[in-house]
């Protein structure tokens, strides 16, 4: 027979590192291994029961509802021979009677004790069940119930049974979107439906629609996951669940919203054992990497990444930061959440609740003595005049915006009330960015039809650039869910800061985006369209993100 650590390897929930840390912990602590790997977040009960259950051949909580045991409460059995703080103490308790056996709840199927002590007083055999903590504690917390409810308790360890269905269709779901790639799970409430959907590569898909009779138990699950309030239905709510499935660590922001229907809740699913692409991963253009790479070799001032939710901001910040890291510098950033974790670099989540914000955060940061420091987002005045007076301290400070192009990043700033005078000493860079999915090579074929809809003077500038075009489309497979896309992949607008760029932000900040685009500077639709020009997107795709 297999051991737990062999199967947990093969099913790939945990590393082989990860057992010999897991196996250390026993040795030193004492206990089974599975507590063990649960303690230090190697893996959680969900992956481990199924792994046990098969190993052993023992039944889980699970299989207690699909079987008619004899109608006999919970306190009857239980009291029988022993007080309920017995059952307590030993973290068991009895289910029914099925086929002559006593079905016990245990949180340690091997304790001899236990069945040893239950099998004389009740002179019965013992089928030891595996259930979780949580299902355990449920089932604890019937002992405690007054005489005229007895008649109520099989109903409830049924009840109780039937919810382990629902634990294994959220871990289901999620395991799905991850297969998927799913960047996000939306479970959404109708009149009579209940959907589940998926966003992949930036566009919803509907996966299932699990019957509107789970609904309240499969939100409820999740929000006891998240450790929200699951008797709280008519506020909105953000929790966080912090697990491992199939071996992969994951973050998952959980956010709750009262509707006419019901609750929906989102769920946003960041891994975080991701690798961190480095500058060539981004793939941009030759002339783009290299303007920011002669952006990112100045010792001061601020570059700024600019476009709306999910365009890939964080993404180009991380590989940046892996390009500058260096023993020989300090690099801090301030991040509202901190997504990817780096060896080497500080980084401080932002806590709004008890008073850390951005601003408050960067005041200190300033004062640990930091070569370059990244902002998360520049949300408000107080956080860009911080940042802008570190950038004209002689650091280095990269940051977030939300603006529809790079030349929009000024007139954000403006707005903010930042005088045209600082941000021009200040600011030495602007990137704005997107993301477009890529045609899917499972199913892409030539498309002739294609035409660019755009202007004759861009269409001279494209056809200058790609003399031979050559468009593709995806025909849709099960690759690409029928899409005929798979995957995303950046585009961007940049420019460096001139005195050309001063002078406009001086004089005419309107006139900006004209005069950079006549300088030169190659804009989002430009750039997306040469992708299409090369067969990695299509035209229609790069239209849909700029709109």
């Amino acid at each position: 027979m297999k051991k737990l650590g062999e199967l947990l390897i093969e099913a790939t929930i945990i590393t082989a590192r990860e057992l010999e840390a897991g196996l250390a912990a026993q040795r030193q602590f004492g206990g089974r291994l599975g507590a063990s790997l649960i303690k230090q977040g190697f893996c959680s009960e969900e992956d481990i029961l199924p792994l046990v259950a098969r190993q052993w051949q023992l039944p889980r909580l699970s299989d207690w509802s699909q079987y008619q045991p004899i109608p006999t409460s919970i306190n009857e059995l239980a009291l029988l021979n022993f007080a309920a703080t017995w059952w307590h103490k030993q973290n068991a308790c009895p289910l029914g009677i099925y086929q002559d056996q006593l079905w016990v709840a245990m949180d340690d199927v091997f304790n001899a004790f236990v069945i040893d002590s239950v099998s004389k007083k009740t002179s019965m055999t013992i089928k030891p069940v595996l259930v979780t903590n949580h299902e355990l504690r449920q089932l604890l917390a019937l002992l405690e119930t007054s005489d005229e409810t007895h008649s109520l308790l099989a109903d409830s360890v049924q009840d109780i049974a039937i919810a382990a269905p629902v634990v294994q269709f959220v871990n289901d779901t999620i395991q799905r979107a991850l297969d998927a790639r799913a960047s996000d799970i939306h479970f959404e409430t109708y009149r009579g439906i209940f959907r589940v959907r998926f966003r992949v590569d930036g566009v919803l898909h509907e996966v299932d629609r699990p019957g509107i009779g789970m609904q309240a138990a499969i939100i409820s699950r999740v929000k006891l996951m998240a450790g929200l309030d699951i008797s709280e239905k008519r506020l909105p709510q953000d929790g966080r669940i912090r697990t491992r499935l199939s071996g992969i660590s994951l973050d998952i922001r959980v956010a709750t919203t009262p509707c006419v229907m019901g609750e929906d809740i989102v769920m946003r699913l960041l891994i975080s054992e991701d690798k961190i692409n480095s500058l060539a991963d981004l793939n941009m253009h030759t002339d783009h990497s290299e303007l920011i790479q002669r952006l990112l070799r100045q010792t001061n001032g601020i570059i700024l990444v600019t476009g709306p939710t999910g365009s890939g901001k964080s993404t180009s910040l991380y590989a940046f930061l892996q390009h500058l890291f260096s023993e020989e510098r300090k690099i801090i950033t301030v991040e509202d959440p901190v997504e990817y974790q780096i060896t080497g670099i500080t980084q401080i989540q932002v806590n709004t609740d008890i008073g850390l914000s951005f601003a408050s955060v960067l005041r200190s940061v300033l004062r640990q003595d930091p070569d370059i420091v990244l902002i998360g987002e520049i949300r408000d005045r107080e956080t860009a005049e911080i940042a802008i007076q570190a950038a004209l301290t002689g650091h280095l400070v990269l940051s977030t915006l939300h603006t529809n192009d790079a030349p929009g990043a000024y007139v954000r700033l403006l707005d903010m009330g930042i005088p045209a005078y600082l941000l021009a000493s200040s600011i030495i860079g602007v990137i704005g960015q997107r993301l477009v999915r890529k045609i899917c090579r499972h199913c892409s074929v030539e498309d002739p039809s294609a035409v660019l809809p755009i202007a004759d003077m861009e269409l001279d500038y494209l056809r200058h650039a790609i003399a031979k075009p050559r468009f593709m489309r995806g025909q849709g497979c099960p690759h690409c869910l029928g899409s005929g896309y798979r995957g995303r992949r950046p585009i961007f607008e940049i420019f460096a800061a001139t005195d050309d760029v001063h002078y406009h932000l001086n004089h005419n900040p309107d006139a900006l985006k004209s005069e950079l685009i006549q300088s030169g500077m190659r804009t989002l639709q430009q750039d997306g369209l040469l992708y299409a020009m090369n067969g990695e997107t299509t035209i229609e795709e790069v239209m849909r993100v700029i709109g």
